[in-house]
């Protein structure tokens, strides 16, 4: 019973769940590729001289830093229809790419943060498969929290070139808007996070949380990381600890519940310190 449900406890925990999203997805298909929609509904309205964090689609609102609009650009420019279908489909192939480059099996497709990606299109998935093929540069770009494993695993050159797109982008972006408005902006991304964790528990837990970064290794801190510490979370930023190929993590980050990445840290600490422990007593773990 044990090696069953090993085999294919985890496949079928993320068959339901994502067959149920897919379900509520199919009632009110206003939400589906809804990321791609309000993004590019930004980009139009700041190429047009408008303030993009104004724009809002069944009540949320454009939320992301100015970076994140450059990608849009050449996209913006085409039919809303067929931009909304080159967005949806370029995030589909990302998470092709992302279960391929991991060399993980394909059911893994089936993980219910990356299906939420797909069915939102949220560029989000681009992230692992951008990293994994040398150009987390312009994964920061697209979102910024992706620095957060590229710092861990100590990509200096695609931290650097970042750096400079960010620079060379710097005077045609809407800075000022951004800045002008961060109170609003950050008030309404507060309102519109699903999962969010509260800024006062995470000083609180920091310590702990380095404790148990620490503990899992830096291959898989990296990538548990963002998931565990960004304060704004959406369930699809879970696609981040598949890199990490734990499946106990993925099983908890696969819950829709607020600080799922930081329950998966936490649990997984204990696990990885448990098993050293037996190792070291030379007892089976």
């Amino acid at each position: 019973m044990a090696a069953t449900l090993s085999r294919f406890g985890l496949p079928v925990w993320f068959g339901t769940e994502s067959i149920l999203g897919v379900g509520v997805a199919a009632q009110d298909t206003k939400y589906l590729f809804f990321d791609a929609r309000l993004y590019l509904d930004a980009t139009r309205a700041w190429l047009a001289g408008g303030n993009p964090w104004d724009v809002q689609i069944a009540g949320n609102y454009f939320a992301a830093p100015p970076p994140s609009l450059l990608p849009f650009v050449p996209i913006a420019m085409l039919p809303p229809d067929l931009g909304v279908a080159i967005v949806a489909l370029g995030v589909a192939g990302a998470a092709v790419a992302t279960v391929r480059l991991l060399g993980l099996p394909w059911w893994w497709l089936l993980f219910p943060p990356l299906v939420q990606c797909v069915l939102s299109a949220n560029v989000h998935a681009l992230i692992v498969p951008l990293i994994l093929a040398r150009g987390g540069g312009f994964a920061v770009i697209a979102k910024i929290y992706a620095a957060v494993p590229l710092a861990i695993l100590g990509r200096w050159r695609s931290l650097v070139a970042a750096a400079i797109l960010l620079g060379i982008t710097l005077p045609v972006l809407p800075w000022a808007l951004f800045i002008a408005d961060l109170g609003l902006i950050a008030g309404r991304l507060e309102t519109q996070t699903r999962l969010a964790v509260p800024i006062v528990l995470l000083l609180l837990l920091s310590p702990l949380v380095l404790a148990a970064l620490a503990v899992v290794g830096r291959e898989r801190a990296a990538w548990l990381a963002a998931s565990a510490l960004w304060p704004s979370q959406q369930f699809y930023y879970g696609t981040l600890v598949m890199p990490a190929k734990s499946k106990i993590a993925a099983a908890i980050v696969a819950l829709p519940i607020p600080g799922n990445g930081l329950l998966a840290l936490f649990v997984l600490a204990l696990v990885t310190a448990r098993a050293r422990a037996s190792r070291r007593s030379g007892r089976p773990g």
